[in-house]
């Protein structure tokens, strides 16, 4: 048999159980194991449908718990902005070296930074993409 219809639903921790929720028919179900998830939601759909479960493909997202979720969000956006700073003191770092080895010799330029001369020589040739 060919898939009939596509769905997509969500699931979410209850106390006990599984929440299983396809949006696009309006309808709730239930599991009691997560492993048991995609039948539960594939055998609603079917049913409201009035298809073969074979006809009937729903694509299951777990969702975490609100405060888990907000905490992930978060860390994500985190590491984002880490990366993004990462990135401008790595432009700034070389901009810093390239300007200083105009007036004065690596072995100057390296006291003064309080870094290798062998980390200024690569600081000087990098390029930006490559901080």
């Amino acid at each position: 048999m060919t898939i009939k219809r596509k769905l997509e639903a969500v699931a979410h921790k209850e106390g006990k159980w599984w929440e299983i929720h396809i949006h696009e028919l309006d309808q709730v179900t239930q599991a009691s194991k997560a492993k048991d998830i995609q039948d539960m939601a594939t055998d609603l759909a079917a049913v409201v449908l009035d298809l073969d479960p074979d006809e009937v493909e729903v694509n299951v997202t777990l969702r975490a718990p609100d405060e888990a979720h907000k905490r992930w969000v978060q860390a994500r956006e985190d590491i984002e902005k880490a990366q993004e700073l990462s990135a401008k003191g790595a432009a700034e770092s070389r901009a810093v070296v390239a300007e200083l080895s105009q007036q004065f010799t690596i072995t100057e330029v390296a006291r003064m930074l309080g870094i290798s001369t062998q980390r200024v020589s690569q600081l000087k040739a990098k390029k930006p993409s490559e901080a």
